[in-house]
């Protein structure tokens, strides 16, 4: 009998269709046993985790699959059927729950809860304040998880940050019961001997392990104690040149207190962690529900390390903003405004000399006309000559400290001229400096008081109170350059800034392309 549009046909006929159904699922390589794959979360050596879906449902689920050449492989067959045997087990709101296992020629994966949430690990890695402030939650409900293992009668056997997942909020999940292992006890803990091979990863592995001696709850909690350490350190506590090397600090070397490495660390989370990494299991913590306990009732940290972060930063932003190079900046800033004169171009790389480095490459583009400076100058080599009597000049016949008698004063700004004293018959001439030439007296004759002396041109009379200049000439033909650190604003603008005297030499140097 023929089908009408909704008839299906035969039994046979629907068989069929469903049969190239399932061959043309198998040919989408996104489709895996039913799930479609949306997101690769991890890769390991023999297995991938995937965010999966059912096909027509949108809730979402994790998927740890098997390479293809994994497949071929007994031992990874086994270990991913052990874990989904020993996840199955538990119900605890801290564990990731497992729904299904699937193994066949074509493919093997276990299906579980999908926790979207980065490892403990990468939070370590990427915000580290964070989960230091998050410790207290995080510690408890790991051991709450523990606890919850070992009452079932396993151990995990590899805690690590990569297998706790922990979300913004500081929910956490345990994952990866690859390498769990009953708790022996009793008869079965005499009969135990040496283990075949040692398993766990270095960096958190407990010395027995390393001994290859039987694994006990007390291995577990060192495992912990070193997680623990570098969250609250942001470091494990052993590091070595190699493999080997780590494995024999494990077994020789007393870790390092945490509150060395991080001085906001408390002395109580020093005395729990390094308790827990006791190098003999019957010196650390009993079990997992003590832990729990002595880091719920502690304080872990002097100061919230969220809150002392964010000062931190907030200072070191404010010292920033109060640097020497802006500082300098808005230094020469403030000076072109209240010169009137327009900002200067900025160099092609983007980069202003604020500091001493090319000072003869500014010397030379400062030229003849350097900035002003209140060092003391050379004196100009020709003065016009001032008499006595002029207004603010010493009188004749005055004792000033520091002078002979009969020595005329010497005020900044004046050429020195030889004058003539009369010692009963002999003159000889007076006021001379050093370095020059004695001058012969013109006359013996002619008393001081009545020798003529030139009048100076009008202009002389305006400089008749220079500004003071050292006595000790300087030959007209050297130049004086003043180094960086003598270099100096006027006294009058540096008055009127905030920034240090020692410092504003830098905001004279021009800009340098």
């Amino acid at each position: 009998m023929d089908g009408g549009p909704n008839n299906f046909g035969p039994p046979d006929t629907f068989v069929n269709q469903n049969r190239a159904g399932d061959r043309l699922v198998s040919e989408n390589k996104n489709l895996i046993g039913g799930y479609e794959l949306k997101n690769c979360v991890a890769t390991g050596s023999s297995t991938q985790i995937w965010e999966v879906a059912q096909v027509g449902s949108t809730v979402p689920f994790a998927m740890k699959l098997l390479h293809p050449e994994s497949l071929k492989d007994p031992e990874a067959k086994n270990v991913l059927k052990h874990e989904f045997k020993v996840g199955a087990l538990f119900e605890h709101p801290t564990l990731v729950r497992f729904h299904k296992l699937e193994m066949n020629r074509d493919h093997g994966f276990i299906i579980m809860d999908y926790f979207r949430a980065p490892s403990l690990k990468t939070q370590i890695s990427a915000n580290l304040p964070e989960t230091q402030s998050c410790l207290k939650k995080i510690v408890e409900a790991m051991c709450q998880a523990f606890v919850h293992m070992n009452e079932k009668g396993w151990l995990h056997r590899d805690i690590k940050p990569d297998n706790v997942l922990v979300n913004k909020a500081g929910e956490v999940r345990v994952i990866d019961f690859s390498l769990a292992t009953r708790i022996k006890s009793g008869v079965m803990k005499l009969v135990a001997g040496k283990q075949k091979n040692i398993m766990g990863t270095r960096t958190y592995i407990a010395p027995e392990i390393i001994l290859k001696n039987s694994p006990t709850p007390q291995s577990d909690i060192y495992s912990l104690g070193v997680t623990i350490y570098e969250i609250a350190t942001g470091s494990p506590p052993f590091a070595g040149l190699n493999p080997n090397d780590l494995l024999v600090k494990h077994l020789s070397e007393s870790p390092a207190p945490p509150s060395t490495v991080n001085l906001n660390v408390t002395q109580e989370l020093d005395a729990i962690i390094l308790k827990m990494l006791a190098k003999k299991p019957k010196d650390r913590l009993a079990d997992m529900r003590e832990v729990m306990s002595l880091v719920r009732n502690i304080r872990c940290f002097i100061e919230d390390p969220a809150d002392l972060y964010a000062r931190k930063l907030k200072e070191m932003k404010a010292n920033d903003s109060q640097g020497v190079d802006k500082r300098l900046d808005s230094r020469a800033d403030a000076d072109r405004v209240s010169r009137g004169l327009a900002a200067p171009a900025k160099p092609k790389n983007g980069k202003r000399l604020t500091a001493p480095i090319g000072e003869m490459e500014a010397v030379k583009k400062i030229g003849a006309n350097p900035a002003p400076s209140a060092t003391p100058q050379q004196a100009p080599s020709m003065m016009p000559q001032m008499p006595y009597g002029m207004p603010g000049q010493p009188m004749p016949g005055m004792i000033y400290p520091g002078m002979m008698p009969g020595q005329p004063m010497i005020m900044p700004g004046m050429q020195p001229y030889p004058v003539q004293m009369t010692f009963g018959q002999q003159m000889m001439p007076t006021g001379m400096m050093l370095g020059q030439v004695p001058i012969q007296p013109q006359s013996t004759q002619q008393p001081m008081q009545q020798r003529s002396v030139p009048q100076p041109p009008t202009h002389a009379l305006e400089a008749a109170n220079p500004a003071p200049a050292p006595l000790v000439q300087v030959p007209p033909t050297q130049k004086t350059v003043l180094l960086p650190l003598e270099r100096r604003m006027p006294i009058s603008a540096a008055q009127d800034s905030d920034v240090d005297p020692d410092l504003e030499f830098m905001t004279e140097l021009p800009d340098i392309t």
